[in-house]
């Protein structure tokens, strides 16, 4: 179990995203730059590596020195684990710089909350990974305001209401088959159903919120 747990870290302190291309705002306040993406609204200190070097000069030598440079730029989001202290960091490299003449985030078509196929991305800001036969998923039927979707472990249904922003879900229900893997993650995407109170949709990702404002689970339509 040990062994396990050790090769758990070891792959979480190397994990990394996918190179691809962002859009977004780049600042460097008191020497810490760092990046907003459009897409999800995240915010990532940039890594001083690669391309970060041209974009701080590009940053200095914008029109207006101290406002959010909006770029265009082929990089990657990675992870890093403190095998002392376990706690994951995330930060942004800039691989290369595409644009740096924006002037706000690129228009993005925003997916429907009703009828499209939501698939589970991360649960409580963390990864959930996809399933060898079936991923984590949610769609909401507007004819008959109910929710299903697989949980990892079983199908669910449910009833939701919507109001604007605001979203609940209730009377969950579900299969009980069993499973040899996938009780946990059932356990914390049903909780975090439960906990739902708003929803948000950017693009192609829906992410869903406590009372608090606390991000449970994001959701993307790809």
């Amino acid at each position: 179990m040990r062994l396990l747990i050790l090769f758990f870290l070891i792959f979480a302190a190397v994990a990394q995203g996918a190179v691809q291309i962002y859009t977004g705002h780049y600042t460097y306040v008191d020497e810490h730059p760092s990046f907003q993406d459009c897409r999800s609204g995240d915010r990532w200190p940039v890594a001083m590596k690669a391309a970060q070097v041209q974009l701080e000069q590009r940053y200095q030598k914008s029109e207006k020195p101290g406002e959010p440079l909006w770029v265009k730029v082929k990089g990657e989001v990675k992870h890093k684990l403190d095998l002392t202290g376990g706690k994951r960091t995330t930060y942004f490299v800039v691989h290369e710089i595409l644009d740096s003449g924006l002037r706000d985030c690129e228009k993005v078509k925003q997916a429907a909350l009703e009828g499209s196929h939501w698939i589970l991305v991360s649960l409580g800001g963390r990864k959930v990974p996809r399933g060898k036969r079936r991923t984590a998923d949610l769609t909401l039927q507007a004819d008959t305001a109910k929710a299903a979707g697989f949980s990892g472990c079983n199908h669910f249904m449910a009833s939701y209401a919507l109001d604007g922003e605001q979203l609940s879900f209730s009377a969950i229900g579900s299969t009980r088959m069993a499973c040899k893997s996938g009780y946990e993650l059932e356990r914390a995407y049903l909780t975090a159903l439960q906990a739902t109170v708003r929803w948000q949709v950017r693009g192609d990702l829906l992410e869903l919120y406590d009372e608090k404002g606390k991000r449970l689970a994001r959701f993307t339509t790809e």
